[in-house]
């Protein structure tokens, strides 16, 4: 609960100081490569893979999701937007509006922080649904050389309507313009089990039809 705590604060601190900062897209790497799901020739063994590009998440991604009954989200089909804006260097915000097949809303906002280091990369992502509770997301981020990115996460404990929920997963940025998150659930301390696959898809502008 420390750890979401402190998550919290510095996550109120850049959404108020994000007025101040201009525009523009986030720094990253010199030699960062946009994320793809295809390889440019033959491997040798020696090649060095490039670091993720955070700009990789930025616009509006299109939500199909399908929970099980967990007391958390409320079950059924999901549909809905989230939109990822530049804050400042490696921040983006996060904005989600989801509605299930009964007509249930939620609203998300947040903050998402791409690490780069000698440690290596990693994404930390924290989101304050209006229902009442906050997820708070960390894991290492890798790829292959065929362009595949992905990161396993996990989250600390969500204390919500006298219950405990912990998630994990790993998000599987396979292609420029969709990507996927497997996901597990743990009520009050029980056995995982799987929280429904949610795919993002991001929208993007039809070229206008040829004459």
């Amino acid at each position: 609960m420390r750890m979401q705590s402190l998550a919290i604060g510095s996550v109120s601190a850049l959404l108020a100081a994000q007025v101040a900062v201009a525009g523009g897209a986030p720094r990253h790497p010199e030699g960062a490569a946009a994320p793809r799901a295809f390889q440019q020739g033959p491997t040798r063994g020696n090649e060095m893979m490039p670091p993720f590009d955070p700009r990789y998440f930025l616009g509006q991604w299109e939500i199909e999701w399908n929970p099980p009954e967990t007391g958390l989200f409320p079950p059924g089909r999901w549909s809905g937007t989230e939109t990822v804006t530049h804050v400042a260097n490696r921040y983006l915000r996060i904005s989600i509006a989801m509605e299930n097949e009964d007509g249930v809303t939620m609203t998300g906002d947040g903050i998402l922080f791409y690490e780069y280091g000698l440690g290596g990369q990693s994404i930390t992502r924290f989101v304050r649904y209006d229902a009442g509770f906050s997820i708070f997301q960390y894991g290492p981020l890798g790829g292959d050389l065929g362009g595949y990115y992905s990161t396993f996460w996990e989250t600390p404990e969500i204390a919500y309507d006298d219950r405990t929920f912990v998630l994990k997963g790993r998000s599987y940025f396979v292609s420029p313009a969709a990507y996927r998150i497997n996901q597990q659930i743990s009520i009050d301390g029980e056995a995982f089990f799987n929280f429904g696959i949610m795919w993002l898809t991001k929208a993007v502008d039809e070229p206008p039809a040829q004459p």
